[in-house]
């Protein structure tokens, strides 16, 4: 089992890591590709097809219609931009079907059947100015055109046998027999032949006026979809083979028309695309003033300068700091005194501060460095010895602090009994230390 476990973790260790190897490889070719959008993209004709019903609305109608329901229609369109914004199309179109009409009353029982095709043209106008298509992935749109319009009116008169239908006064359908029957809905008979309102031979021919409405959107980059519907206003009113001069037959009086409601499939399969993808040798960046910035120019990035605002020209360390040499805190390009002694006291210049002028900045009286006292100490007391010669004994209110009681104070005891002024160890007042202080310097 163990063996197998060892295996399997091998086997983990390694697809991980081709794995990240992978999507490192991958991070850093995305690197050299670059899309550039084209400036003036050249649109070719776009194709598309459509789907949908067709409404008839003429002298013979549907006893029921709506705009999903009717007789199956179909499209084809090939479409172009014609104006510089894309905002116009000429859409050219070849349209197609069949348009119905079924009428069953007990005064009245007529039915046609009329086959449409039409050629022609439409502009077409998107509304995406005002409804930007990217934001609400659709935009209304209108068209109008024209187009020529052929049909032929066929009548199911007959059933599967030939015999013509009996409509009978109670509302049935019989048959020669005087049995009950029932429509095949098989147009057989070309109306026109048949002449049965006296039309005569009557033009199948006509001229068509699309009008439409809808909504488009964009599926992809180059596949779009239309869902609308298109009323087709006609020159005839023969497609339901009656008119207003057909005798014997009521007429509504007005040309026929019918609507075409469709959903639509449109590729663009031809045009070059908007977007241009090179591919580069090398991956250019933009610099980030936060990682490669160099404010004082002093060739040490601002993110590892230690010392920003260096002037420019001075020579600095690694950290960016400019260089002092004598290590006496004053820069070189200020320091007026070169090779100060180690931890010597200078001033800002860089220059040494003499031990009397120490003194006097260090007088008793004024608050100082529990670091500084030592120095201060030393400094003042040679100072002092330089004056003034008094040999005196310790005084017995400091006679605690003469520890190798040998009748002379000394620095570390004079040190011992300062320290004991700060950790609160000793009754002696701050007016008592300088006193004390005081003796030391003049003590022999």
């Amino acid at each position: 089992m163990w063996p197998l476990n060892k295996y399997f973790l091998l086997f983990v260790f390694f697809l991980g890591v081709s794995t990240v190897s992978l999507a490192q490889e991958s991070y850093f070719d995305s690197l050299l590709i670059e899309e550039i959008k084209v400036g003036n993209p050249v649109f070719k004709p776009v194709l598309g097809f459509g789907l949908g019903v067709f409404n008839f609305y003429g002298d013979v109608n549907d006893n029921f219609r709506n705009f999903s329901a009717g007789r199956t229609g179909y499209r084809f369109n090939v479409s172009t931009y014609i104006d510089k914004k894309h905002l116009w199309k000429a859409d050219f179109f070849i349209l197609g079907g069949s348009v119905t009409g079924n009428e069953r009353t007990l005064e009245r029982n007529l039915n046609f059947q009329s086959k449409i095709l039409s050629l022609g043209g439409m502009i077409h106008y998107d509304f995406f100015p005002m409804v930007d298509i990217k934001k609400v992935g659709f935009s209304p749109y209108i068209e109008a055109g024209v187009g020529t319009l052929q049909f032929g009116a066929k009548g199911d008169l007959k059933d599967q046998n030939g015999n013509p239908y009996i409509y009978a006064p109670d509302g049935t359908i019989r048959n020669q027999m005087d049995e009950i029957a029932g429509r095949d809905f098989s147009y057989e008979t070309d109306l026109r032949e048949l002449d049965l309102y006296g039309e005569g031979k009557y033009s199948q021919f006509g001229i068509m006026f699309p009008v439409g409405i809808g909504f488009a959107a964009n599926l992809s980059k180059r596949v779009s979809m239309r869902m609308g519907t298109t009323f087709n206003f006609t020159t005839t009113d023969y497609i339901d083979n009656v008119s207003s001069k057909s005798m014997g037959v009521e007429s509504n009086g007005h040309l026929d028309f019918f609507s075409y409601s469709f959903v639509s499939i449109h590729l663009d399969l031809f045009s070059p695309p908007e977007v241009k993808t090179v591919e580069h040798l090398f991956a250019e960046f933009e610099e980030d003033d936060i990682l490669v910035g160099d404010e004082d120019n002093d060739w040490v990035l601002d993110m590892a300068d230690e010392c920003p605002h260096t002037p420019y020209g001075v020579e600095v360390d690694s950290l960016g700091c400019p260089l002092d040499s004598d290590m006496d805190g004053v820069p070189d390009y200020l320091d007026k005194e070169e090779n100060t002694p180690f931890n010597a006291f200078v001033d800002e210049q860089g220059q040494q501060i003499p031990d009397s002028v120490l003194i006097e900045m260090l007088k008793p009286g004024e608050a100082i460095d529990r670091a500084d006292l030592d120095y201060y100490l030393l400094m003042a007391r040679e100072e002092d010895k330089k004056i003034i010669d008094r040999p005196v004994g310790v005084p017995p209110k400091f006679k605690e602090f003469d520890l190798d009681n040998d009748n002379y104070l000394s620095f570390d005891e004079l040190l011992e009994a300062i320290t004991r002024f700060f950790d609160f160890k000793t009754f002696l007042s701050l007016k008592d230390i300088y006193e004390m202080m005081d003796f030391y310097f003049i003590q022999e």
